[in-house]
């Protein structure tokens, strides 16, 4: 059974009609229902349910508020002048083309695009996670949805997506694997768990983007690097107590 899209009274049908026609999802009238009897129709798939300012993703025994997570405090904090630690291992200005080839919930997009004041491509796999991304991107609060909406979703495992991609699409492709996620604490992590790839980056798709990219390729691990290294990939100088670190693969 496919995931279900619905709407709280708020909501628009259109908008759940639209996430579900684009994600291959099932929109559903929510006829008065409530969130378990939504459940028990979806099968054991998720239910999103989209309201005018909020939308929220029931699966199994959970909630997830649809949010970017850190992604918008740190869209704030580059709006300030601070250096945002992937922008500047990015090395991203204006005008920059990025595709974040493993969007997750849009986080890396979001400062990115701050960045270049481009539009960002992001690919997901998961058809789940992509229209959950799509609603919490549609509402954040004002100050953040002029970048928000430069951020195209698209639904596609970015391992096939590369490959079929022509040489010198974009200045800079951003890989996120999941290998660091079961680190995470945040309950939106346990979401993308759930929904996730979780096969590490392998060297041939790694290989891959470096022909797409026009620059370089910005591989993120957890400290210190361990999967750069299986990578051959030499982590950039961060401080002692970063979390993370960043490996920069240069275009072929």
């Amino acid at each position: 059974m496919r995931a279900l899209v619905t709407t709280a009274p708020s909501g628009s049908q259109d908008e759940a009609e639209e996430l579900a026609r684009r994600f291959g999802l099932v929109a559903e009238l929510r006829k008065g229902r409530l969130v378990p009897e939504l459940l028990a129709a979806a099968q054991g798939a998720p239910v999103l349910v989209v309201g005018s300012r909020r939308a929220d993703l029931f699966d199994g025994d959970r909630s997830f508020r649809a949010s970017t997570g850190m992604g918008f405090l740190r869209l704030v904090r580059a709006r300030k002048g601070d250096a945002d630690p992937l922008v500047k291992a990015a090395a991203l200005a204006r005008g920059d083309e990025v595709l974040d080839a493993t969007l997750g919930l849009a986080q890396d997009a979001l400062v990115a695009t701050e960045a270049t004041q481009e539009r960002i491509v992001g690919l997901e796999a998961s058809p789940v996670l992509a229209a959950f991304v799509v609603a919490a991107l549609r509402r954040l609060p004002g100050a953040a949805s002029e970048a928000a909406a430069r951020i195209e979703v698209r639904c596609a495992d970015h391992r096939t997506a590369l490959r079929e991609l022509p040489s010198g699409s974009f200045d800079v492709i951003l890989l996120d694997p999941m290998f660091r996620a079961a680190q995470e604490a945040n309950p939106l992590f346990d979401l993308l768990r759930r929904h996730g790839e979780h096969a590490p980056l392998d060297p041939v798709t790694l290989r891959e983007a470096r022909r797409v990219a026009r620059r370089g390729v910005l591989v993120k691990d957890a400290a210190p690097g361990a999967e750069l290294t299986r990578l051959d990939l030499v982590p950039l100088p961060s401080r002692r107590t970063a979390r993370i670190v960043f490996g920069w693969a240069p275009a072929e």
